[in-house]
């Protein structure tokens, strides 16, 4: 059995180069019901001892299940796929929440994992007693970051530096696709993304969609804790920042 799993792993790994996505394991417990994601690529190996399975990461580490709180494991396909612009990180080809590029997707408050229907200070899960909680100031690949936890633990949200890059390095061209306006953005090495203009969301009444995009990064700004950085279609500057309450739309890295 291990060395079937291993055979599998392999050979979704090479696949997975090749189309610049991976396949999931994904395990959920009995106990609590929680469910965690690995992507292939990301596992050296697996071991099955006895009354557990234990997965070991390529960056080293272990994580160790007890097979008695196994609910049930699954391995499939991930159809989320990564744009390489020749930068730190690839880019997603939707916005979280979309099965498309021009999909607007959903909008999330910074730091919550789910879209809503009101995104004010008193409906923000970390707004509490007239304060803005810490969840810290960098949320990506963290609990908080709504991409790691609904696509798994190869993606996450960007940080504002990588959003600089994004800004900085690649260029801009307005453009509709499928009848939705957005910006292409085109990397050095010619491959690009589309970013739809999703607009946003500020309390029940969602604001500029069509007209302009809002991303959010997992980067707090620490001289103004209520807020976090975003790139925008007002200058693409990632030195923008925005109340945590607002819904933004996440494009995910990895």
């Amino acid at each position: 059995m291990r060395r079937l799993i291993l055979a599998l792993l392999t050979t979704c790994c090479i696949s997975a180069i090749a189309q610049e996505s991976c396949f999931v394991l994904s395990v959920q417990s009995k106990t609590d019901g929680t469910r965690q994601l690995f992507c292939s690529d990301e596992i050296d190996f697996i071991d099955f001892t006895d009354g557990a399975m234990v997965i070991h990461p390529k960056k080293g580490g272990e994580q160790s299940f007890a097979k008695a709180d196994l609910r049930w494991i699954t391995f499939r396909e991930d159809r989320h796929q990564a744009v390489d612009l020749g930068l730190s990180v690839k880019w997603a080809t939707c916005n979280l929440g979309g099965s498309a590029p021009h999909d607007y997707g959903s909008l999330y408050s910074w730091g919550e994992t789910s879209p809503k229907t009101n995104y004010s200070e008193d409906n923000y899960a970390y707004y509490t007693q007239g304060q803005y909680q810490y969840i810290g100031t960098n949320i990506c690949g963290t609990s908080y970051d709504a991409a790691y936890l609904l696509w798994g633990s190869h993606w996450r949200l960007p940080t504002r530096a990588e959003v600089e890059e994004l800004k900085t390095l690649c260029t801009w061209t307005a453009e509709e696709l499928e009848g939705v306006p957005g910006y292409r953005v085109t990397g050095t090495n010619g491959n690009s993304i589309f970013l739809p203009s999703a607009g946003y969301q500020d309390s029940t009444e969602r604001k500029e969609k069509g007209t302009s995009g809002y991303y959010w990064t997992g980067t707090l700004n620490r001289d103004m804790p209520s807020s976090a950085y975003n790139i925008n279609f007002r200058g693409y500057a990632a030195d923008w920042s925005a109340s945590r309450a607002y819904g933004f739309s996440i494009r995910p890295v990895r």
